[in-house]
């Protein structure tokens, strides 16, 4: 278990919490995949952070969103190629989570945690 000390701003500012070993993300997740967050106290158009080769996956967490024409609120999430969700629209109030996934990462069903094991799969 990690913990780290920040300071919450809801400025709309993107927070990166946690990123792979050997990045400069305070928390660290054995996984090709990148952590952020954002709080807004007023309406703001915002771009999301973009890593070459990651897709997004966008959450609200609180609060509502518009992104190209389509509202989300609470608990809801979208995915999609990069450039289709580079702008989005934050309503005051919200807070949002968003994963960067390398979806071409190598990967394992082998593990403690990978559930009930009915084979071994590596993918390459």
């Amino acid at each position: 278990m990690q913990f780290f000390d920040r300071k919450i701003t809801r400025d709309g500012a993107w927070n990166l919490l946690a990123g792979p070993e050997n990045t400069a993300s305070p928390l660290t997740i054995r996984e090709a995949t990148y952590l952020y967050n954002a709080h807004f106290d007023k309406q703001t158009k915002t771009t999301l952070p973009k890593l070459m080769g990651y897709r997004p996956w966008l959450y609200v967490m609180e609060g509502k969103l518009k992104v190209n024409g389509q509202k989300l609120t609470k608990g809801e999430t979208v995915t999609a190629d990069p450039v289709e969700l580079e702008r989005v629209k934050a309503h005051p109030g919200t807070t949002l989570v968003l994963l960067l996934t390398d979806l071409q990462a190598k990967m394992t069903y082998a593990g403690k945690f990978s559930g009930i094991k009915r084979f071994e799969y590596v993918a390459e």
